[in-house]
């Protein structure tokens, strides 16, 4: 009762005495109650809508969260995966939105692997990459297949100068990582940061005809995409996007900037008509209209 969101990494004591912490962090302390009380839990991904939280010095920094599953039984049948184990089970989420993706189930190691994520971003967003390399060296011994610890990790290297390690690290990450899209568009800055043009070419192919089931990447390196210029890469990641959350209106008119640029202004037309579709907030409709009333004016 009372907690407070705070946008803080805390550990569960820590959560506990402010009563608050950011979802990881309640998640944690959920976790360490459990624990302490032989109550099993797992973990599940929530995807939550693309949001920048901060950009400073070059990163982008998104959210996603966990839900926790609660349970008493030990009949774990793993072939059957948790759902259709039979067990009963309660399911606590902090703050979910409306529009939240439910993602994969993780286990204790991954959840770790998770927290150890976001303290490394902490240390990165401060400038301390020998406390992210640490954070990031611990986090990957709980889970040495995650993308996020494999790419940071990369991110501290090459910001070291260590670009070779870099590079070995991203490979290493798109040989055992089941997400790719954060990889490769990072492994794609690194050769172009080193003027080599023909791999980047190469690792943005590969980029172009993915198909990955984690849509927010690719809202956000769409993103990326257009402010870069390229408007023609920017359309297929903004269309990879909406395959899979439809509602989301903003994506629509940033596909419509890219396919005005391209000189499709029929296309980009029918875009703003979507985002004017699912916009909610009259401050987004009334942006939409204009510039719907602005390309019907052309």
């Amino acid at each position: 009762m009372n907690f407070n969101y705070e946008g803080e990494n805390y550990s569960a004591s820590l959560a506990m005495e402010k009563q608050g912490g950011n979802c990881m962090s309640l998640a944690l302390l959920t976790y360490a109650v459990a624990k302490h009380l032989g109550v099993k839990a797992v973990f599940q991904v929530m995807h939550t809508e693309p949001m920048l939280l901060e950009v400073t010095a070059n990163f982008a920094v998104t959210s996603d969260h966990v839900r926790t599953f609660l349970y008493e039984e030990d009949n774990d049948q793993p072939s059957k995966g948790f759902f259709l184990s039979g067990r009963s089970y309660l399911i606590l989420d902090y703050f979910p939105g409306r529009y939240d993706r439910t993602s994969k189930i993780i286990d204790e190691n991954q959840f770790v692997a998770m927290l150890y994520r976001n303290l490394a971003a902490d240390a990165l967003l401060n400038g301390d990459l020998d406390y992210a390399y640490s954070l990031l060296t611990s986090g990957i011994r709980y889970d040495k297949e995650y993308a996020p610890l494999i790419s940071m990790m990369a991110i501290v290297h090459r910001r070291k100068g260590d670009e070779s390690t870099a590079e070995t690290l991203y490979r290493y990450g798109l040989e055992v990582s089941d997400s790719k899209i954060t990889l490769l568009s990072n492994y794609h800055y690194l050769f172009s940061k080193q003027g080599k043009y023909e791999q980047a070419d190469r690792i943005k192919l590969r980029l172009l005809g993915l198909e990955d089931n984690s849509p927010y990447d690719w809202y956000l390196i769409g993103q990326d995409a257009i402010l870069e210029g390229d408007f023609k890469s920017a359309e297929i990641y903004l269309s990879k996007f909406l395959k899979n959350p439809p509602y989301y209106h903003a994506a629509y008119f940033d596909l419509a900037r890219a396919q005005y640029a391209l000189g499709r202004n029929n296309s980009a037309k029918n875009s703003i008509k979507l985002a004017l579709e699912y916009a909610e907030m009259p401050k987004s409709q009334r942006q939409y209209k204009a510039k719907l009333n602005w390309l019907n004016q052309m």
